[in-house]
């Protein structure tokens, strides 16, 4: 008679199968040990019925288990259930990460010890698949076999139009172009530029570790937490130091044919790794992240050994994260956190959504900030021992920039010496100089401006995460370089030579700016799937006097946009409606026809009234830029972290639903505001109270865990060398994470406005108003996915107001609830002392959120996609102008963290490329005169974007725009493909 062995004992005996191996068997005992010692560790497993409890324990080179939770663990794991332990044994890491996202298990404790056992536990899989042993679950390819490794195909042209407009030359700014359209270039004048957009396109990304190996060399010889004599460290001058000997002796890298000196990587393309914040989530994956489906990275032998052995056993316990948790006692806001469902904040990994100050670099260089920091010291003789070991580390990672400067000036000697080609040997001589010069003194030169600006941006990330970190309005800050260029030019052929340079020079240092990419795990192209580091350039507007910003360089960087068409730098142009002319609002159009995607389109005016409540000097705001995706910061002058949340919005409205309880969680953790059931609701204003309460619940928690995560920074992870580039943390004496900036706020990314709207829209109707059905009914439809409710389905879906339909009741309802979340947020304060501001925009987390959430009120099915940013849904409207109505007219003081509004339109068959562009301007135009905020296009048509995911060797550079960023189509998952599919699509 066979008997079935319980899931207690059934987990016991599998951890003492891997514990054996990883005790007795050399091949595996080695992976126990870091060049520093021996790496111990526990995980506990358990279910949450308690029908399985265990520990593994691994400590000094052996590996015991124990039939119960041992105290002291370093983590647990909680599984869902029995079947949910026996998958995680079954399945590779990667799917493992996507159980979490599911909820189907969760961890409590120091999550980068279970990134450890998840690659251990890989490694023995992978042996019993190679020797033909069958994991029960386990997916495999369907031929048995490990896949290989992707090789990118041949570059082959997206679906883009090569027509451009001529313009003679308007606006007071631009005073040398006489077409300011730039019509007469395209990429095929710029041979070398093709070639760099090649590499772009075919060389896959590797990883690299020459960052995280130099900081781990330094804090292994000289501390984190001590020093060498046992004194505390204070965390800047730590910082300040590893800083200086990483820049000191980071690898000098001149690219085959480039203008522009320096690399943030040592790979062509690299991921940079950061061990001290999220670098080590790809720590399973390690073996395996050449082959994974989406995103594969390589990662050479040496450098998987030396992340392993070397970098993250150090850092496995020196984590923003982990702090939290040890000092907090694992805090309810963090327990929400680690669900993934109702938030997920970036301060976890990143603390860079904001804009260096590049004026005052670029009118100072490095040396006059020195002089200021200088005299910041001598003014204040009394200043206390904080604020002065504040302002040498600044100065320290200053010297760092320069060293670094000047090893690339050595290398350019070199290469020089070395090159046959005179031409080519001649810009490595001029590269030598520029790099003897500059980031130190101020530059002359367009030439030594972009090389200042790039080495700094260099220096930047390699103190700062890539994510978000933004270089604002370069055109504003380039426009005096490129006009003494100009006036050197003796004849109308050197004018025209010094302008095709400009280009080739913004090219260059576009291009330059695609050698790195954010280091994500393979669950990331769930949450954001297919992005960039999203390094946001802002162009045009108003200069802080109030006059027409568009200059030559406005127009020279929409040249470089419209030709190279990339996914990143992320182009934002700002328009002023009055000020800024229809000739360069046009352009703006056009350029996004001839991409398909670029740029996202901001309105001056309503970005300023948002901003209004904040007292800021009406110069200041005028000056304002984008910051990662869309979110406004003043420029050098702000610490506005614009990405440190993204909220979902939806949660609250199942948790008011089901009286606090998050289906999807399983948790019931939010007040109890009544059932649906019991009638406890006898108004919609008694639901829409209780959504508000839970709301603020859940906005409470995010904001203490923001907080939190803030303190974590400034002991973990100060930035002295940023801080030296954002006004007044030098003259306070304070790093920019302890409120030593001039503006100090936190933004957020709220996700799901459209579909919390026409959900409460839907109650309103069909329960309250018409008494179509009872509030309970609804909801038992709701709970079943609308299974056995077909008629209900369709009565929603064809009779509900919605967002986006031209309904005032539905204009109102949004507007009601986008100020309610404004309140909330405002109502707190960060760690910083600074504001919370609002936005409501996506990375592709609507369609994460969404798989992790259960049908709607308003007809949405189960697993399916949220609307990207504040879009409408597709079914609210065949007339694209009842959408920009609607979007137009919500109230811009509710949103002061920006918008995403997305929209799909594509030009008649046939149309000549002057009249779609005409159409294009008139409808943005419409928009922006209704007072909408934001606006950004996808030209690209449904059957186009079908026939690329079908052969999508065909389309590898077709460029999307997700919900505030760009991302090449082919890159992002199935189900981030079909909801760009699904997009409302207008023709024009």
């Amino acid at each position: 008679m066979n008997r079935i062995i319980p899931a207690n004992a059934a987990a016991h005996l599998l951890l003492q199968v891997m514990a054996a191996n990883f005790s007795i068997r050399p091949r595996y005992k080695k992976y126990l040990k870091s060049t520093t010692g021996w790496i111990d560790f526990s995980i506990g497993f358990k279910t949450r019925k308690d029908t399985i409890a265990q520990t593994i324990r691994f400590k000094g080179g052996r590996v015991r288990v124990t039939g119960r939770i041992l105290d002291k663990t370093d983590a647990v794991l909680v599984f869902e259930d029995d079947t949910a332990f026996m998958d995680m044994l079954s399945n590779s890491s990667e799917e493992v990460m996507t159980m979490m996202l599911r909820n189907r298990v969760r961890v409590v404790g120091n999550h980068l010890c279970v990134l450890l056992f998840y690659f251990l536990m890989s490694l023995l899989m992978a042996e019993l698949e190679s020797s033909g042993i069958t994991i029960p679950g386990k997916s495999a390819d369907k031929n048995g076999k490990k896949p290989k490794t992707p090789v990118a195909p041949p570059v082959r042209p997206a679906v883009r139009r090569k027509a451009s407009l001529k313009i003679e030359r308007t606006g007071p700014g631009v005073k040398y172009l006489d077409d300011p359209y730039l019509s007469q270039y395209s990429l095929e004048d710029f041979p070398r530029l093709g070639r760099f957009l090649t590499d772009h396109f075919t060389i896959m990304p590797e990883v690299c570790a020459e960052r995280a190996e130099l900081i781990t060399d330094w804090y292994i010889k000289n501390g984190f937490e001590k020093m060498r004599n046992g004194q505390p460290w204070i965390p800047e001058m730590r910082q300040a130091h590893a800083f200086k000997y990483l820049m000191e002796n980071k690898k000098p890298i001149i690219r085959d044919e480039d203008l522009i000196a320096g690399a943030t990587t040592t790979m062509p393309i690299g991921a940079v790794m950061y061990p001290d914040s999220q670098g080590m989530f790809i720590w399973p994956e390690l073996h395996t992240m050449a082959t994974r489906e989406m995103n594969p990275c390589r990662i050479s032998k040496q450098t998987a050994k030396t992340l392993h052995h070397h970098v993250f056993p150090f850092w496995m316990r020196r984590n923003i994260k982990l702090w939290v948790g040890e000092k907090y006692n694992n805090p309810l806001c963090e327990q929400i956190g680690d669900h993934l469902v109702a938030y997920i904040l970036s301060k976890s990994v990143a603390l860079s959504h904001t804009i260096a100050d590049y004026p005052a670099l670029l009118a100072s260089g490095t040396r006059g900030i020195r002089d200021q920091i200088e005299t910041a010291l001598e003014n204040d003789p009394d200043a206390d021992t904080q604020k002065r070991y504040t302002l040498e580390a600044m100065a320290i990672c200053l010297d760092g920039v320069d060293a670094y400067a000047r090893n690339l000036s050595a290398h350019a000697v070199k290469l020089a010496a070395a090159a046959t080609d005179p031409n080519r040997k001649m810009e490595l001589e001029r590269l030598a100089q520029i790099c003897a010069k500059v980031p130190m003194d101020p530059p002359e030169t367009l030439d030594e401006a972009i090389n200042a600006i790039w080495i700094m941006w260099v220096a930047l990330h390699m103190e700062n995460t890539n994510v978000g970190l933004s270089l604002g309005r370069m055109d504003q800050w380039l426009q005096p370089f490129f006009e003494a260029d100009i006036a050197k030019c003796e004849t109308p052929e050197q004018r025209q030579e010094c302008i095709k340079h400009a280009i080739r020079l913004v090219s260059c240092f576009f291009l330059r700016c695609t050698d790195h990419i954010p280091m994500s795990p393979d669950v990331g192209k769930h949450v954001v799937g297919g992005a960039p580091a999203n390094q946001a350039v802002t162009l045009g507007g108003v200069t802080p006097d109030g006059r027409d910003a568009v200059n030559d360089m406005t127009y020279v960087f929409l040249k470089v946009t419209e030709m190279l068409a990339i996914r990143d730098p992320n182009v934002n142009a700002r328009y002023h409606p009055g000020i800024n002319s229809d000739t360069y609002l046009k352009r703006l159009c056009e350029v996004n026809l001839i991409t398909t995607a670029s740029p996202s389109m901001h309105n001056d005016k309503a970005v300023m009234t948002s901003l209004e409540e904040f007292n800021y000097p009406l110069e200041e705001v005028r000056d304002w830029s984008s910051t990662g995706c869309v979110e406004p910061t003043l420029s050098g002058k702000h610490i506005g972290h614009t990405g440190c949340m993204l909220m979902n919005m939806v949660a609250a409205l199942e948790m008011a639903l089901n009286n606090g309880t998050h289906p999807l969680m399983n948790w019931d953790v939010g007040p109890k505001t009544g059932c649906v059931d019991n009638g406890v609701f006898p108004t919609f204003e008694d639901f829409f109270n209780a959504f508000k309460e839970q709301f603020g619940f859940l906005i409470t928690n995010a904001v203490q865990y923001n907080n939190y995560l803030g303190e974590s920074h400034s002991v973990m992870r100060p930035t002295p060398l940023l801080s030296s580039m954002i006004l007044d943390c030098i003259s306070n004496g304070r790093d920019l994470t302890k409120g030593g900036a001039r503006h100090n706020s936190s933004g957020i990314a709220c996700v799901g406005l459209a579909d919390v709207t026409d959900s409460m829209l839907a109650i309103k109707k069909f329960v309250y108003d018409d008494k179509l059905i009872t509030f309970a009914e609804l909801k038992d439809a709701v709970d079943s996915n609308f299974k056995n409710h077909a008629m209900l389905l369709a009565v929603i879906n064809n009779k509900a107001p919605r967002f986006g339909s031209g309904s005032p009741e539905a204009l109102d309802m949004a507007n009601r609830i986008t100020k309610i979340t404004h309140d909330a947020f405002a109502s707190h304060r960060n760690f910083r002392g600074g504001q919370y501001t609002t936005g409501f925009w996506s990375m592709s987390n609507h369609v994460a959120f969404g798989m992790l959430t259960g049908a709607l009120p308003s007809g949405r099915l189960e697993g399916s996609p949220f609307t990207p940013g504040l879009t409408p849904q597709a079914t609210a409207s065949n007339n694209l102008l009842d959408n920009i109505h609607d979007v137009a007219r919500l109230d811009p003081r509710n949103m002061n963290n920006n918008i995403a509004f997305n929209i799909k339109v594509v030009p008649a068959a046939g149309e000549s490329h002057e009249k779609s562009v005409n159409d294009i301007f008139s409808y943005v135009k419409t928009y922006f005169d209704l007072g909408g905020m934001q606006i950004q296009l996808n030209v690209v048509n449904t059957d186009t974007l079908r026939d690329a995911m079908a052969h999508p060797e065909n389309y590898q550079n077709l460029l999307v725009r997700i919900s505030g960023y760009n991302a090449y189509f082919t890159t992002l998952t199935k189900e981030l493909q079909f909801e760009l599919i699904h997009r409302a699509e207008f023709g024009i």
